[in-house]
């Protein structure tokens, strides 16, 4: 038997009430790695990119890259915790996929089918590769992610795109729409520091900046970092097609999040990195082509936001709050009731450090959950009571 060692496992909630946020918030840590976990001799402290599904039987689900410390490494591995009581406790957290000696894993997208079964759809990628190089696989579950088929390896797009948001999106027309960034290496890398690259507009403008003084961009000078969008009429993803690329900012867009409105627009807001603000792209074809992107007046930190569709058909963001280059907070609740046209309510809802990578599901019985990383070591479960419509 496989060695697990957890040193404590936290039940205990915390209920956040501000006096002026219409929203009221129960938070949870469901895996610590202040505290650890021993696996095979190594602690697993890492919490970061968490996904939450409910599987057939109605358990909740969540998953998150784990390692000794941070990522990209080639320790980080993937867990799962789970809850059989709605969320009200956690069972300890357990190995789900391990990384091999060369290859960190991780979990894009693990949902529950029409079927009663769940796939999982999670890749293998070379840590010094610096998340620009994804090998996919998919596997199925006949009991509600106790137990795995063995993973069918599968392409998409030549290894060079992360696939994002935990499930696919149901369209209007029945087709499964999902979204993913992109990476392709540049021929010349950009050379000019960020304060330079923030100006250019078009990828030649920012190949011919000269080198200056400053921080220069890393893996964003090296590939261009875009964002695209695929649909199937199979809901385990299988037979992909690609759709239209988002791909006009030189600094990048990545970390893509969806919704689609009532008249049939897809909306893409992407994190623009470096660049303070989240950035839109729109679909009217289903996401065959996007217009180009553009900065929106939504603040935002270089950070993954999410979009999610509310029963009473209102449009939920949460989102960081800032900004201020990689300052993860405050963790905000927006509501929109006109179709994005506004945000009538702007909520600061979570404080405190690094709060990253939010992911929201609506649960069966039409609560609203979502699990995020604090500080790249815990991963919390939040329950939102909404204001009324």
């Amino acid at each position: 038997m496989k060695k697990i060692i957890f040193f404590l496992i936290l039940s205990i909630y915390r209920n956040v009430a501000f006096a002026d946020s219409p929203f009221k918030i129960t938070e949870k840590i469901i895996f610590d790695g202040l505290q650890g976990m021993v696996y095979k001799d190594t602690t697993y402290r890492l919490a970061c990119a968490a996904i939450i599904t409910q599987a057939p039987n109605d358990d909740l689900l969540v998953w998150c890259i784990t390692g000794s410390d941070k990522e990209p490494a080639t320790d980080n591995s993937v867990l799962m915790v789970r809850s059989s009581d709605g969320g009200k406790t956690w069972q300890q957290p357990q190995m789900f996929l391990p990384a091999t000696s060369e290859y960190m894993v991780v979990a894009s997208n693990i949902y529950s089918l029409s079927d009663g079964k769940m796939v999982a759809l999670w890749a293998y990628l070379p840590p010094e590769k610096k998340y620009t190089e994804w090998h996919y696989f998919r596997m199925y579950s006949d009991d509600s992610g106790k137990n795995w088929s063995k993973p069918q390896s599968f392409p998409i797009r030549n290894n060079s795109v992360a696939l994002f948001e935990g499930r696919p999106l149901k369209l209007a027309n029945g087709e499964y729409f999902f979204v993913g960034s992109f990476f392709d290496k540049r021929e010349k890398p950009f050379v000019a520091p960020i304060s330079e690259l923030l100006k250019a507009k078009t990828e030649k403008e920012a190949v011919a900046m000269p080198a200056g003084e400053g921080k220069t961009a890393g893996k964003f000078a090296t590939h261009l970092h875009g964002c695209m969008s695929f649909t199937t009429k199979n809901e385990d993803a299988t037979d992909l097609v690609p759709g239209g690329e988002v791909k006009n900012r030189p600094l990048g867009l990545l970390e893509p999040t969806c919704v689609q409105l009532k008249n049939g627009t897809i909306v893409m807001l992407m994190r623009g990195q470096y660049g303070g603000f989240l950035w839109r792209a729109d679909s009217n074809d289903n996401g065959k082509k996007w217009t180009d992107a553009y900065p929106t007046d939504i603040p935002n930190p270089s950070a993954m936001a999410h979009l999610i569709r509310l029963p009473d058909e209102r449009i939920l963001l949460i989102n960081d709050n800032n900004n201020k280059n990689r300052d993860r907070e405050p963790l905000a609740l927006w509501l929109s009731n006109d179709e994005m046209k506004s945000w009538y309510i702007k909520s600061d809802v979570l404080f405190g450090g690094k709060l990253a990578y939010p992911h929201a599901i609506i649960l069966k019985d039409g609560r609203l959950v979502f699990v995020y990383d604090h500080n790249r070591r815990q991963i919390r479960f939040v329950e939102v009571e909404l204001p009324p419509k």
